[in-house]
Formats: C-alpha cells, structure tokens, sequence
C-alpha cells in the first residue's frame, strides 16, 4: 500500500491525493440503500481540521477504496449519533469486479457493500469522538414536551390539532454535547403526495420538523422547518443523525433528503446563539464528473 501512494512528479492530481491518503484522515460516509443494494459512500473528512467533502481523482478513489472500503477495513456504523460494535464490509468497490458504473461519469466515488444494523444512515472510518457530557431527561418532562406541539407549535406552521393524527411522528432524544440538556428532535411527515398543480396558497405542509432544546421555562423550538413536500416546494428532509465533524466535543446534526434523486445531500448543522444553524451542505452525486 505504501509503495502505491509514492507521488508521481507528473501527476499532481495523484500528488496531493496520496498525500491526503497517507495521512489517514478520519472519514464520514453516508448509507444509500436501494431495493437492490446497501452501499456505503465517502463523502468527508472530519476531525480537528473540520469538515472537508472529500473529491480525488480516478486513482486517489482507487487507493481510498483499498484503505478504507475492502473487506479488511474497520467502520463504526451510527445509529441515531450512537457509535456501535465496529464492522467490515462485505467487499469494496474494485475489491474484484467494480460493483456498478455510471454511464458517461469519468469520475465515480467508490460505493462498498456492506451489511448494516437496521436505522444506520452514518459510519466513520474511526471511533465515534467523544463528546461533552449531557443531563438525563425523565419520561414526564418528554411527554410535557411532545404533548405542547399539537397546540402551541404546529398551528404556527399550518397544521391543526385535528389534522396532526394523520402525520407519522418520529422521536429522538439525542445527547449532542453542545448543550447541557439532551435535545429533541420530532418530524411529522403525511404521507398523502401533493400535486404539482394545487395552488400552494394555503397549503398545510406535510412534513414539519423541529428541533427542542431546553431554556429558561423549558423546551423551545431551536430549529423548525415545513414544507408541502412536492415539486413546487422544497424536498421532505430525513433525519441521519449526530457527530462531532470538527473536534470539539460538540455534535452537528446531519439532515438529508427522502427524494432519491439525491440521495448523498447532506445538511450540517451547528449549535449557536440558542439556535442550531446550517453550517454546510454536500450536494454531490456518487458521480464526481
């Protein structure tokens, strides 16, 4: 491995690469799953030096795959911000025959194959970093929490106490680090599909999506967003999970997309000002270029 990540004089591209590469970073990957395949796909370093989407060249990809994909590598898969026993995939992307292709892309991010726990949509090529200790949360004060959405959040955004039984809900009470108290995130999503031709004025949304975080009289919406969900508006969001991108002992919270159209966007957001804020976005496909 070492002798083929020697630099080339007259391939810069590989220069840095393998430069890049001998230096291990610590690397984020995202799950794509189909009816067909689970794939695992890089798509950052994280760490001390933050967050950085990864792009290399053919080679660079090639050499990535041997370190980090193939069947002798070490992962640890998340689930919901929590790191669990460590795993190895069932093969890397050009560990024999490469497992897929696009046409017409010259530059393709390696997807390994791999069997994962159920709810894993994150994995880091090393240890989950520590984080800041959080506060317990008792089941009342949750329940006090949930119960305050029907009536006091959701008609803000449109959507009637009566209407809110047709929504599906789902619940994380997560220990980020970046505050003293766990935080909470709840999404609603009807499932009932808009159509592109309904006037959007006045329009309930179909999905809504907060974030609580504890303050002086107790949880508050530190983040909220809504949408009708169609082509018109903007795309339902799926919530991934939680890690630490840039050291500090503080987790982001990571959001992507349900539209399989793209399936590797992803959402950074950071905890400031009371407030969780986006801090970057991954926007590339699986093909580079």
């Amino acid at each position: 491995m070492q002798k083929a990540l020697n630099p080339e004089p007259g391939d810069p591209v590989w220069r840095s690469d393998s430069t890049l590469l001998a230096s291990k970073p610590p690397v984020l990957l995202r799950v794509v799953r189909t009816d067909s395949s689970t794939r695992i796909v890089p798509i950052a370093t994280v760490g001390e030096q933050g967050y950085r989407p990864l792009s290399l060249g053919n080679r660079g990809w090639r050499a990535f795959d041997l370190a980090y994909l193939q069947s002798t590598a070490s992962l640890t898969p998340l689930r919901d911000g929590d790191g669990l026993s460590a795993l190895t995939p069932q093969r890397g992307m050009w560990e024999g025959p490469a497992l897929d292709s696009i046409p017409g892309c010259t530059v393709i991010l390696p997807g390994a194959q791999a069997a994962l726990p159920a709810g894993v949509q994150l994995l880091l090529s090393g240890p989950r970093p520590p984080l800041n200790p959080t506060q317990g949360m008792d089941g009342s004060e949750l329940q006090r929490t949930l119960a305050a959405i029907p009536t006091l959040i959701a008609p803000t955004v449109g959507i009637s106490m009566s209407l809110l039984p047709r929504y599906r809900r789902e619940v994380h009470v997560i220990s980020t680090g970046a505050t003293a108290q766990p935080s909470i995130v709840v999404t609603f999503d009807d499932p009932e599909v808009v159509s592109d031709t309904v006037p959007m004025m006045g329009q309930r949304p179909r999905q809504l999506v907060l974030v609580l975080d504890k303050g002086i009289y107790g949880y508050k919406p530190s983040y909220t967003f809504s949408t009708v969900g169609n082509n018109k508006s903007a795309p339902r969001l799926r919530y991934l999970g939680y890690v630490d991108v840039d050291g500090d002992r503080k987790a982001e919270l990571l959001f992507g997309l349900q539209t399989p159209r793209a399936p590797l966007y992803t959402i950074f957001m950071r905890f400031e000002a009371d407030a969780w804020r986006e801090m970057a976005k991954y926007e590339r496909g699986r093909c580079q270029s």
